[in-house]
């Protein structure tokens, strides 16, 4: 079985099939997932419900490398930054399909039904199969989310979900259909509700005053909803079509201010969109994608306080998008060759005062070149990117014309496996950055980065050990920045980084117990380089640790299956300035779950008891945003 938190090594050529398994089959993946020519992690559905993870960022936590914002709470803002480049260097794909919020850039990770997920992907610089979209290969990360598909193995109806609870006043019930409507063709829909209270207690340290008290205004209601038909016409024609709806509304508990216990924002959000992603086989050499995107978003956050003219706040945003690409294949016995072209057109609306209304036109084409020489193998990437941008009034963004080249490479023998990679990215600012009320600056420059990599793994008897060493860099960094009278938007900053991230894993097997260990290591060092003169030069950059590290084991005896996971995580400081005032302090989080399967005929029981941090550790990913402390939750799925 495939265990979270596996690096992944050098990839055997060309690999754009789907691969189908059952939960016996999840080693065949691992293994081709160690073959990938740049770092991929991945985590399937059997190791989510193992494991006990909670929600998608929960899964992330686990990756190495990884360094995710968490507010708190189920309703708390969940972004994910990759070896310290930024949340928005990280793109997210839904199903094959790359999501993006143009006025605000990161994606909340926190806001996908982690019960609907197949697997979580985590692919530094680039996933290694050739028929993506031109987006796929224009960021520094991508974060793929793939959901379940139907298998039909004997019935052509299968039901599935779970009711899962809690503390806190947590609730997640899931309901899931499919069917088979034609030989090649399937009908699938879910529908998801969560609720919480989030009133759970915390501890606060100040200095050396302690504080003790409750979070409120932390409630949420979120309902999630999916419908997809999924053909398949043997291997010449695969297509998916899916419609996704989501709502919540969630209170927005602050940041913990001694003596000062008062929280009044709401946040309501509304997403709908569909997508259709087909794959064609030509010939035995030639493959076609094709996909096209209809996606929109609104928002309303509101504040009641004295300091508004009214005594509240109301801000309303509305996006839409509209998306397509188109991507080719030919592959060959030595050489591959794919090229895609993506456009994109992204407005926002909004209601606040002298609101320019942008309007983005962009343009994404990618040309990949794979030799692949029995043990090794070398692919070049290049993306170019067109950005046009108007809006009704004031300033916008000047017209972007980018080229970002990419080379890897990767040579593996029985036991061990070699890989490098050099990638350059950038990223266009967000809408917020450009046109925010008082905040934004319409002259920012795109945002560079530039990734490296090596890495070597060793596999000998099923112990696998692998080692990364990496350096990035990023130029025109986009920082907020006190002016005479208010903070604004600009491009002031460089940052280094380099580092290491070590990972091993090992199975033993002993009658009809089998245990699984992982573990990993993550050594970053991300500083600040911007001006030599400064007293910040050579500082570690606010929220990355230099230390992180990851633990799991899991232990399965016939129909039960127990792990413990622990996540720990170093000293960090919450501002740029690196002075004891400014710490966070380090903090460990252990958790265990216990789950037993029943066979009921033909259907599937699975009770599951998970204890979270079981030490009831108090500590914040966020500075002043407490996280819970201990918890329980006790899930029941069931497949009919």
């Amino acid at each position: 079985m495939a265990i979270a938190l596996l690096w992944a090594v050098p990839l055997l050529a060309q690999s754009d099939s789907t691969i189908h398994r059952d939960v016996e089959a999840v080693d065949v993946e691992a293994q081709m997932q160690r073959r990938a020519a740049m770092p991929v992690q991945t985590m399937s559905a059997v190791e989510i419900q193992q494991l006990g993870v909670q929600n998608v960022a929960d899964a992330v936590r686990r990756f190495s490398g990884t360094n995710v914002k968490d507010y708190g709470g189920i309703g708390g803002l969940k972004t994910v930054s990759v070896r310290s480049l930024g949340a928005a260097h990280t793109a997210v794909s839904y199903d094959g399909v790359v999501v993006s919020d143009c006025q605000a850039g990161p994606i909340d990770i926190g806001r996908f039904d982690i019960g609907s997920v197949e697997s979580i992907e985590l692919a530094i610089g680039q996933s290694g199969g050739l028929l993506q979209p031109a987006s796929a290969f224009a960021q520094a990360a991508t974060l793929s989310i793939s959901t379940r598909k139907p298998t039909f193995s004997q019935r052509s109806t299968e039901v599935d979900g779970h009711i899962k609870g809690g503390s806190f006043g947590y609730l997640d019930a899931r309901i899931s259909t499919a069917n088979k409507i034609l030989k090649n063709t399937a009908l699938s829909a879910s529908a998801t509700f969560t609720r919480a209270d989030g009133d759970y207690p915390y501890t606060f340290q100040n200095v050396r005053q302690q504080y003790s008290g409750r979070r409120n205004n932390s409630d949420v209601r979120i309902a999630h909803a999916e419908i997809n038909l999924v053909s398949a016409d043997s291997n010449r024609l695969k297509n998916s079509l899916k419609a996704y709806g989501f709502y919540s509304e969630r209170g927005l508990p602050g940041a913990v201010i001694l003596y000062n216990n008062q929280a009044n924002e709401r946040l309501w959000d509304k997403n709908f969109f569909v997508q259709d992603d087909a794959r064609l086989r030509l010939t035995s050499n030639v493959m076609v994608r094709l996909q096209a995107k209809y996606n929109y978003s609104w928002n309303r956050y509101e504040d009641v306080d004295v300091k508004y003219l009214n005594g509240h706040r109301i801000d309303l945003n509305t996006q839409h998008e509209g998306y397509a690409s188109v991507a080719g294949l030919w592959s060959g016995r030595l050489l591959s060759v794919s090229l895609a072209a993506d456009v994109a057109y992204n407005t926002l609306k909004s209601n606040m005062m002298n609101n320019p209304q942008p309007r983005r036109l962009t343009l994404l084409s990618a040309a990949n070149v794979r030799l692949t020489l029995h043990r090794f193998e070398a692919t070049a990437t290049l993306v170019a990117t067109s950005t046009t941008e108007k809006v009704d009034q004031g300033g916008h963004l000047s017209d972007v014309e980018r080229l970002a080249p990419a080379v890897s490479a990767r040579w593996c023998a029985r036991h061990v496996a070699a890989r490098a990679m050099l990638k350059k990215t950038f990223r266009v600012p967000t809408f917020n950055e450009l046109y925010y009320t008082t905040l934004g600056t319409t002259g920012l420059k795109p945002e560079d980065a530039y990734e490296a990599n090596i890495g070597v793994d060793f596999d000998v008897k099923g112990f696998d050990f692998t080692v990364d060493l990496f350096a990035n860099s990023i130029e025109n960094k986009i920082v907020a920045i006190p002016t005479l009278y208010v903070w604004r938007m600009s491009n002031c900053g460089k940052v280094n980084i380099w580092g290491a991230d070590v990972a091993a894993s090992k199975g033993f097997s002993l009658a009809d117990v089998e245990l699984k260990l992982t573990g990993s290591y993550s050594y970053q060092r991300a500083i600040d380089v911007t001006d030599k003169e400064s007293k910040l030069y050579r500082s570690q950059i606010p929220y990355t640790p230099v230390h992180s590290g990851k633990f799991a084991a899991v232990v399965q005896w016939r129909k039960y299956s127990l792990s413990a996971t622990s996540i720990f995580s170093g000293k960090r400081y919450y501002l740029r300035q690196n002075i004891s005032d400014n710490e966070i302090e380090p903090y460990a989080e252990f958790s265990a779950t216990l789950s037993r399967r029943f066979a009921l005929g033909q259907s599937t029981l699975t009770a599951s008891l998970s204890c979270l941090n079981i030490a009831d550790c108090q500590y914040s990913i966020v500075k002043y945003y407490p996280m819970p402390g201990r918890q329980f939750q006790l899930q029941l799925s069931f497949i009919l």
